[in-house]
């Protein structure tokens, strides 16, 4: 039994040992991952992964952040392929088979049947007398590592593969041009959809905002500004788009004495703040608070939309 004393001694090692299969996976992936990323990237159909054991679970894992990256893809259950799932597989596929030791019997239907039908295979391997590494269109073999506690016990190797896929995802999203607004388009749920959502789908149109003309006396505005629940009103001139904020007005009142006097056109902002309707809400909300302003005014192709407020945001993230 290890002693408390040493716990932390033995997380610390399996820790190390996992950084140093990692670096030896650095140093060891070349050309092959290229030709990897470009086949993933060239596919015409789904990319369907398979494995047995653990590295059947992380490859459940690698599929879910494909699809993520808007790349059609499943997994494939071996036992199951064996067992009609195979049918799935169609010419235009790609299969990534991982596995350590590249020697399992269980992949032998996949692998005759991908050979039968022409269909590519990418191999994740540190065996190249394996099977897997000789049936594989494209070899990716990594190096051999130590188990990180137990020899028998999956670790140093299961991190191994779950960075190489990551690594393969993410080197596919860059070479694909995938950007944060395409991620949002698969992820329009949670936090992380919601502000990824353009500010285009939240903004109040302009036919539904507050105007004032140029000539609006003070208390008037101060009437409008309440009515319209947003913190300001706009006013239009010579086919330019001013702002009144409620700020402006807190700011009237000390600079004039006499308020009486004041008209829309003494107060007004000139040239308010614009964004462009393509912005992402988390955007949005960052330009709101450096600027220390409530509400930003929307265009697209240099036409007026409408207008955004920072409570609007806010409240669709919090739904």
């Amino acid at each position: 039994m290890v002693k408390n004393k040493n716990i932390l001694k033995v997380g610390k090692e399996v820790i190390k040992s996992e950084i140093n299969a990692l670096k030896k996976l650095q140093k060891s992936i070349g050309l092959s991952f290229i030709k990897a990323v470009e086949l993933i990237c060239n596919a015409k159909g789904n990319i369907i992964f398979t494995g047995v054991g653990k590295s059947e679970l992380i490859l459940a894992k690698a599929c879910g952040t494909f699809s993520s990256l808007g790349i059609p893809a499943y997994t494939l259950d071996c036992t199951a392929g064996a067992h009609g799932d195979l049918g799935k597989i169609q010419q235009k596929d790609i299969l990534i088979i991982a596995s350590n030791s590249g020697r399992s019997t269980e992949f032998d239907p996949i692998l005759k049947f991908a050979k039968k039908n022409n269909i590519k295979i990418i191999g994740i391997t540190s065996n190249n007398k394996s099977q897997l590494y000789k049936n594989s269109n494209v070899k990716v073999l990594h190096s051999k590592v130590k188990e990180a506690g137990y020899p028998i016990l999956p670790t140093s190797s299961t991190t191994l593969l779950v960075a190489l896929c990551d690594a393969l995802a993410v080197a596919v999203a860059k070479k694909r041009n995938f950007t944060i607004t395409s991620f949002g388009q698969f992820h329009p749920g949670g936090i992380l959809g919601k502000s990824l959502t353009e500010v285009e789908k939240l903004l109040i149109p302009k036919s539904k905002l507050p105007f004032v003309s140029k000539n609006e006396i003070f208390s008037k505005i101060l009437i409008k500004i309440a009515s319209g629940k947003l913190g300001c009103v706009l006013v239009k001139k010579n086919n330019k788009i001013s702002l009144i904020t409620d700020g402006d007005c807190m700011r009237a009142q000390k600079k004039f004495k006499d308020l009486n006097n004041i008209k829309a056109t003494n107060i007004m902002t000139n040239n308010p703040s614009y964004i462009e309707s393509n912005i992402s809400v988390s955007e949005a909300i960052k330009i709101l608070n450096k600027r220390r302003i409530t509400v930003l005014l929307v265009k697209k192709n240099n036409v007026f939309l409408g207008l955004i407020s920072l409570h609007v945001l806010l409240e669709f993230l919090d739904k």
